[in-house]
C-alpha cells in the first residue's frame, strides 16, 4: 500500500522554524498569503490541524508537533543522502567562515566538531570567529552563524542544534551569610552576577506562576568563565547553562537555588542565508553539525 505524500511539507517546516508566516514567506520568496494558502491546503489534505494561529502567536498542535519532528527528520535524511552522493562524486573544498558564541560552548563543544569535519574533509579550511558582538551574517560575509538564546527577527534560515537548561546557582559560603530565598522576588536582596541577559524569567513548576526579574548585577560580564569563577568565589548568584555547572552542582561546590522556579532553556541555533546558490561545502557542514548535535542529544 503506497501513501500519497502531501505537498507543502517544506513550507510547513519553514513556518515552524521561522515561528512566523511572514518570515517564512520572506525565506521562500513568496507572499504571506500564498504561505497561508499552502498550509491550509496541507491541513485539508491531511485532515488534521497542524498549527494553532492567533493574531499574536503561532504554535503546533499535538499532531503538528509529531508531523514536524518526523518530517524534519525525513527531509534531513534525504538531504544528507543527496550530499553524500555529491561528495562521493566530487570532494568538497574551500573556506567556510563561521561566527559563533564562544566560551565553553565554542571552545569545548563546537570547535571539536569542526575539527573532526576538517579531518574528514582535508580540502576544507575553517575561519572561526568567537567575537562577542552580534555580527551581521550577510554584511560581514560569514557563511554560518551560531547563536544562543532569543534571536532577532531575520530572513535567515534558522536550524536548532540543541538546547541547554539553565540553573540559578551560588556557593555554599555565599548562601550562609545571606537572607533566605523562597521566591524570585527575594533575589532583589542579593548580589547578582549577570552577562548579556538583562531580565531573568521564571515559571513556577507547580502552578505555572510567572515572574520576571530585572537584573542589576553587582558584577556584569558576558564571559561565562568569569561569571562562574565569581560565583564559585562567593561573589553572588548567577544564571548558568547546564554544561557550565553540572559537575559543580553534583560535587556541592555550587548549590542550585529556587529549583521549583524554572528558567527558560537556551536554544543553540545555526543560521545561514536563504539561497539556492549556497555552496556544497556549506551545505555539507550544516548537515554535519545537525547530525553531530543529534547524536550528542540522544
Amino acid at each position: 500500500m503506497s501513501i500519497h505524500l502531501p505537498e507543502g511539507i517544506r513550507t510547513f517546516l519553514a513556518v515552524v522554524e521561522a515561528h512566523s508566516f511572514s518570515k517564512a514567506a520572506e525565506q521562500l520568496n513568496i507572499s504571506r498569503a500564498r504561505v497561508s494558502q499552502i498550509i491550509s491546503r496541507l491541513e485539508k489534505d491531511m485532515g488534521v490541524q497542524l498549527l494553532y494561529r492567533s493574531t499574536r502567536s503561532l504554535s503546533l498542535s499535538p499532531a503538528g508537533d509529531t508531523f514536524y519532528q518526523l518530517s524534519r527528520q525525513g527531509i534531513d535524511q534525504l538531504e544528507h543522502a543527496v550530499l553524500s552522493a555529491q561528495n562521493a562524486h566530487s570532494s568538497i573544498s574551500g573556506q567556510i567562515r563561521i561566527n559563533a558564541v564562544g566560551g565553553l560552548f565554542g571552545e569545548e563543544i563546537l570547535a571539536p566538531i569542526l575539527v573532526r569535519f576538517m579531518a574528514e574533509n582535508p580540502e576544507i579550511e575553517i575561519d572561526l570567529s568567537f567575537s562577542s558582538t552580534r555580527e551581521d551574517l550577510i554584511e560581514a560575509q560569514y557563511d554560518l552563524v551560531v547563536r544562543m538564546g532569543i534571536l532577532p527577527n531575520s530572513n535567515l534560515i534558522g536550524r536548532k542544534l540543541t538546547s541547554y537548561t539553565n540553573h540559578l546557582v551560588a556557593s555554599p559560603n555565599y548562601l550562609k551569610s545571606m537572607p533566605a530565598l523562597n521566591s524570585p522576588k527575594d533575589l532583589l536582596d542579593h548580589a547578582l552576577i549577570n552577562g548579556s541577559v538583562r531580565r531573568w524569567s521564571f515559571t513556577n513548576t507547580s502552578n505555572e506562576e510567572k515572574y520576571e526579574l530585572p537584573v542589576q548585577g553587582k558584577l556584569k560580564c558576558s564571559n561565562g568563565h568569569v561569571a562562574k569563577l565569581a560565583t564559585l568565589s562567593g561573589a553572588g548568584i548567577s544564571r548558568q547553562p547546564a554544561y557550565y555547572v553540572e559537575q559543580e552542582i553534583e560535587s556541592g561546590k555550587l548549590i542550585e537555588i529556587l529549583p521549583q522556579w524554572q528558567l527558560p532553556p537556551s536554544d543553540v541555533t545555526l543560521l545561514y542565508p536563504q539561497s539556492r546558490n549556497i555552496s556544497l561545502r556549506v551545505k555539507a557542514l550544516v548537515h554535519y553539525l545537525i547530525e553531530a548535535f543529534k547524536i550528542s542529544n540522544d
